[in-house]
């Protein structure tokens, strides 16, 4: 790794340091990023210490299965990077036993809490496979790290369980229904860096298993209620989160408020404006008789002149008239005299009013909100051209041979107006899951640099994959939105070479 942080200083091509630290890809240098990775490098080296130097295997046969599952778990994460598309399922199936029977080992607890403790470990693993809902499986390290601070575990152990704890409560609170352009692929590196706190915490509770702690002296009283309370503020944090998801809206999609225009030295306003100037109304909700005085009202809080009414209303039809294309800041005027202007997607949100579109933001969530990859989006698009759909594709190198498959047409039902679509790279192939699915559909895509877009959509988007042979999983479904109609779709980008088109469903 110290040789591949040298040549990234002296290319620039940092992310061979990072491919080499944390096992993913980034090319940015910001030096806060690059210290916080070194120190999580020099953490798993302090995994791999105690994974050598362990205490014995002693004590009933069924703590020391325990202690190997947990240590098996450490192998796997630090092989993680090198044996990735195995090393997801094998993590979970050595996560189950030890979730079930790492609880049972304090038996200075009550047997009881113990199996409580395991039975809802279980259901956390679980649950996510039947519902998808964020924070399940932080209940199990929520109730391991309390029995182990009032179980006389060694101090070192009890404070890694609390930072580990709050490792594993801020990767469930982070948004899954919305993402912005803003580039939060930093955040997600060092989060997926910081894992190693679950491993260290994991290597020294398989060593305290190894140790008699009859006679340690328990954990003060201070340290007893600071850990309650933070417990407690993760635990309140992810049930928030569970229940009600953050959101975090995408730039043009949400029509924010604007700062009022400058009108100090405007004509005053006519009476009866107040609709459409100060109360915000809409196209959708204007009254046919209302509109050439809702266009009137609006035109002249922007043009000084004190003109007639006509003047006004003829040079706005002629507008419309006029082949020149009319924006969305030009429209949002002229819908009332011409709404059949508004047929371009950054128009067309227009006619359907800002109830209608808060609807579709409000149902546009995503739909495997436990498979996280730190580039996804969620995002409703509007259509160019429903009845053409729009395309998904990445770009081909310059000597790319005949029938290179560089793109790929996604069709829409007939008379969708609007699409949510959820893109995740995830590092394996997930399961199909394909209950609830109008149709599954799996095709081969190739990617010369890792670049991939979807057109046909507005906004168009630009998407992050590794490069190389990938495959693409589609899922499409109606989504009831009132005043809508538009269709669900989950596209899922992960390693693949098959070149076949496969229908799932």
């Amino acid at each position: 790794m110290i040789g591949a942080l040298g040549y990234a200083v002296l290319t620039g091509e940092w992310h061979v340091f990072f491919l080499a630290a944390v096992g993913d890809r980034f090319e940015a240098a910001e030096l806060w990023l690059v210290l916080a990775v070194l120190v999580t490098a020099g953490l798993r080296g302090w995994v791999l210490w105690a994974l050598l130097v362990r205490p014995p295997l002693q004590g009933p046969p069924w703590i020391r299965v325990l202690r190997v599952l947990l240590y098996l778990n450490l192998i796997v994460f630090l092989l993680g990077p090198v044996v990735q598309p195995v090393a997801g399922y094998a993590a979970f199936l050595l996560t189950l036993p030890v979730v079930a029977m790492l609880p049972l080992a304090f038996g200075q607890a009550p047997l009881a809490v113990r199996v409580v403790v395991a039975v809802a470990g279980l259901a956390g693993c679980l649950v996510p496979f039947v519902v998808d809902l964020p924070g399940p499986a932080v209940v199990w390290p929520i109730g391991v790290v309390l029995l182990q601070v009032f179980c006389r575990s060694s101090p070192l152990t009890r404070w890694l369980g609390l930072v580990a704890l709050v490792h594993a409560g801020a990767m469930s609170m982070l948004p899954s229904r919305f993402t912005t352009y803003q580039d939060l692929s930093a955040l997600w590196l060092l989060l997926d860096a910081l894992a190693v706190t679950q491993a260290l915490w994991l290597a020294h509770t398989a060593a305290d298993l190894g140790r008699d702690h009859t006679d340690a002296p328990a954990a003060p009283l201070p340290f007893r209620v600071g850990a309650l309370a933070l417990v407690s503020a993760v635990a309140g944090l992810v049930a928030v989160t569970a229940l009600r998801p953050p959101m975090v809206v995408v730039d043009e999609l949400v029509i924010a408020t604007e700062p009022e225009a400058f009108v100090e030295d405007f004509p005053p306003q006519a009476a009866g404006c107040e609709p459409w100037t100060v109360l915000g109304g809409q196209y959708a909700t204007t009254a046919a008789q209302d509109r050439e005085k809702a266009y009137l009202c609006l035109v002249r809080r922007i043009d000084p002149r004190n003109v007639p009414d006509e003047t006004l209303l003829a040079e706005g039809r002629a507008r419309c008239a006029a082949a020149d294309p009319l924006y969305r800041r030009d429209m949002e005027r002229l819908i009332y005299l011409c709404p059949e202007r508004a047929t371009d997607t950054s128009s067309f949100s227009l006619l359907l009013g800002q109830g209608v579109e808060d609807a579709l933001h409000e149902k546009c969530t995503d739909p495997w909100p436990r498979d996280r990859d730190r580039r996804q989006l969620t995002i409703p698009f509007y259509m160019d051209d429903p009845a053409a759909g729009y395309r998904l594709g990445a770009d081909g190198p310059a000597d790319a041979p005949p029938g290179y498959p560089g793109e790929i047409p996604v069709a829409v039902g007939a008379g969708v107006q609007a699409v949510c679509v959820t893109m995740k790279t995830l590092p394996t192939a997930p399961p199909v899951r394909a209950g609830g699915w109008r149709s599954v559909v799996e095709v081969p895509l190739r990617s010369a640099d890792g670049g991939f877009w979807v057109r046909g959509t507005y906004p168009q988007l630009a998407h992050d994959t590794p490069a190389g042979r990938q495959r693409i999983r589609l899922y499409a479904r109606d989504l009831a939105t009132p005043g809508l109609k538009a269709e669900q779709h989950l596209i899922v980008v992960f390693p693949g070479r098959s070149a076949k088109r496969v229908v799932h469903k």
